[in-house]
C-alpha cells in the first residue's frame, strides 16, 4: 500500500512538472477595466464597439464561486493552448469588474464572448463541452 502511494505521489509529481514545464501551455490573463482598454476595446474614445488588436479575442465573464464556470476553464485553456499566437482568451471576474459586466449586459455566467471581427461580437451564455466551443471557435474565427 505505501508503495502504492509513493508511486501515485511520484505519477502526480511528474505531471504536474511536465505540465508546468510545457512551453505551449499559454495562461490565461485575468482583464481588469484598464487592461480591457488597453487590449480589447478603448470604450472612452470609441463609443461603437472597435476591438484593437488583430488576433481574434474570447472573453470569458465568470465568478470564482461560479461551478460552471470552474467546470469550462480547462475547456478554455486547451482551446487558448491549440490556438495559441492565433486567438486570445481573457478572464473577466464580474464580481471584481462590474463595469466591464454591464457594457456587455453580462446576466448569467458563465457568458463567453467571441470577437473575431473588428466591429461585432457574438455571445454565448452557459457551460458546454470543449468539443461546443471547439466548433463555435470554427465557425467564428477563420484559423
Amino acid at each position: 500500500m505505501k508503495k502504492t502511494i509513493q508511486l501515485l505521489i511520484f505519477c502526480f509529481t511528474i505531471s504536474v512538472a511536465a505540465i508546468a514545464q510545457n512551453p505551449s501551455n499559454v495562461k490565461i490573463k485575468d482583464l481588469d477595466l484598464q487592461g480591457f482598454k488597453q487590449k480589447v476595446w478603448n470604450f472612452d474614445k470609441n463609443k461603437s464597439f472597435t476591438r484593437i488588436g488583430k488576433l481574434p479575442i474570447i472573453l470569458d465573464f465568470h465568478a470564482t464561486w461560479c461551478r460552471p464556470c470552474k467546470m469550462l476553464a480547462p475547456h478554455l485553456q486547451a482551446i487558448q493552448n491549440k490556438y495559441k499566437g492565433k486567438l486570445i482568451v481573457y478572464k473577466i471576474d464580474v464580481d471584481q469588474q462590474p463595469e466591464l459586466a454591464k457594457l456587455f449586459n453580462i446576466q448569467a455566467m458563465p457568458t463567453i464572448i467571441f470577437m473575431g471581427s473588428k466591429t461585432s461580437y457574438k455571445s454565448e451564455l452557459g457551460y458546454k463541452d470543449y468539443e461546443e466551443y471547439e466548433k463555435i471557435v470554427k465557425a467564428n474565427f477563420s484559423l
